[in-house]
């Protein structure tokens, strides 16, 4: 009797730990998996009232983050009562809905994966769903009601429930495990989230008494859910030992396997989460992945914490400073050796910039619609340039200073100034005025906008640390190790 009444008490906490209070909302989302039907779909419904005008006008990101025409994943659009007209407006991103005044209505409709065949790298924020699994990203999941979030800077309260009609399998979230979820989120917050469900495998840590989650799927050819697990563990562990951040939360991260027949890795970092996908190949390394990781890590801090005023005007830094501590702190941290982190720079960055046809190209002219729309011409060219910048500035803070200080300095600033002024937003002017606590030199100034405004190369030849030299291969600057004492040429990198 004793073991059926502990069995009925851990039942019971079971199920109040996976259920939370109903709160209120100011929407309820819900998320139904029919991965079984004809045409494998995400369902999701939700109830809404028109405006004293009889409208409902609801937000569906068209075209976003490289992708066009994700109007095309709807299958079924379903209201009742049945409105007076519905119209899609693909061009604006919206669903304009007529009906009667202060009318409530139930909204339903089915998200699709929009492609035949296995998915692709190139095609990853697109909605992955087939008879196994899904995997969607928040902007490409939700439409929501102009009204839910006053602007881009408020708030709103959002629950989500999953119904999942196989019963087989798991579901997870940026937000959590738990089939129902009570969250308060910014609009770029609900977008930048991941939603998951179906043959997906999912484990867990603990660290600094967080959870950290990571679930991933399909049978992987070159390591294992644990290789990569224990990367996971790895960079969470130095990286939050980096930044020193006294918020708390869990923290979800998923990895999809793509079928190209080359080398891919990529992702997205969000505020509590980051997408991963690479290649099911034997071109994919553990080494990759680890970048990767570490990559995809930082832009909790970098890009999610410390904001850009202007997106991809400030991808040099948002991506090129997060590239360098990727591999700077993966140098601190013994996760590369000091031969390694000098090769991968020459190999990944310098002469691949120096070969890259668009390396010249101005800041001013990396527009959001620029980049976007020739994402392939212009993909890496902000990561090298501000990697490029980071590395030179920050060997002449330390030479400055005597090796007292670094850019670790500088970019903990930065992440103290966001964390304390939600409002700050990183631009130009905020850059050189926090480097100027930094650098006295005259020329600070000309070189930010030589190097990085105007897109010119960088003058290495008094901007690296005595130990190592530039050999020319082809008029590409090589950087060459040329001391004996490697250990000490080691440290004063990783200072």
């Amino acid at each position: 009797m004793k073991s059926l009444v502990y069995t009925i008490i851990l039942s019971i906490i079971a199920v109040s730990c996976s259920t939370p209070k109903k709160l209120p909302a100011d929407i309820e989302y819900t998320i139904q998996n029919n991965l079984k039907d004809s045409i494998p779909n995400v369902q999701v419904t939700f109830d809404y009232s028109s405006d004293s005008n009889g409208l409902i006008i609801l937000r569906y990101e068209n075209d976003s983050w490289g992708d066009h025409d994700i109007f095309n994943c709807i299958n079924r659009f379903d209201i009742t009562p049945k409105p007076k007209n519905i119209e899609f407006l693909r061009d604006s991103s919206r669903i304009i809905i007529k009906t009667s005044p202060n009318m409530n209505h139930t909204l339903r409709y089915q998200i699709v994966q929009d492609y035949d065949g296995l998915p692709m790298n190139q095609k990853r924020y697109r909605p992955m769903i087939d008879a196994t699994y899904f995997h969607i990203l928040g902007m490409r999941l939700f439409m929501t009601p102009e009204a839910v979030f006053e602007s881009d800077t408020s708030k709103a309260k959002i629950r989500i429930d999953y119904d999942d009609k196989t019963r087989e399998g798991i579901f997870h979230s940026s937000f959590g495990k738990n089939t129902s979820q009570n969250i308060e989120v910014l609009r770029e917050d609900l977008y930048a989230s991941f939603f998951v469900g179906g043959d997906f495998r999912r484990y867990s840590f603990t660290h600094d008494q967080d959870t950290v989650y990571f679930v991933t799927r399909g049978k992987w050819k070159t390591f294992q859910d644990q290789d990569i697990f224990k990367i996971l563990k790895e960079t969470i562990g130095s990286q939050r030992s980096f930044w020193n951040d006294p918020r708390k939360g869990n923290f979800s991260v998923s990895l999809v396997p793509t079928y190209e027949n080359w080398y891919s890795v990529g992702g997205s970092g969000f505020s509590s989460s980051f997408v991963s996908f690479a290649s099911n190949n034997d071109k994919v390394t553990l080494a990759q992945m680890q970048w990767l990781y570490n990559h995809e890590m930082l832009h909790k801090w970098i890009g999610r914490t410390i904001l850009n005023e202007n997106e991809v005007e400030q991808y040099w830094f948002s991506e090129g400073f997060t590239d360098y501590y990727a591999y700077k702190l993966m140098l601190k941290n013994d996760r590369l050796n000091l031969t390694e982190y000098i090769d991968v720079i020459n190999k990944e960055v310098i002469v691949p910039h120096y070969l890259d046809p668009v390396n010249s190209t101005p800041n001013a002219e990396l527009t959001f619609e620029e980049y976007w729309s020739n994402y392939a011409k212009y993909m890496k060219l902000p990561y090298r340039r501000g990697l490029l910048y980071a590395f030179y500035i920050d060997n002449q803070i330390k030479e400055q200073s005597q090796y007292s200080r670094s850019l670790d300095d500088l970019m903990l600033d930065l992440f103290s100034m966001a964390l304390h002024d939600k409002n700050i937003r990183f631009n130009q002017t905020l850059f050189i005025k926090t480097l100027s606590d930094y650098l006295t030199a005259s020329d600070l100034k000309s070189d930010f906008e030589q190097y990085i405004l105007e897109g010119k190369f960088i003058d290495f030849e008094n901007g690296l640390p005595n130990g190592i030299s530039i050999e020319y291969q082809e008029n590409i600057p090589i950087f060459k190790p040329d001391t004996e004492d490697l250990i000490e040429l080691e440290k004063k990198l990783k200072r």
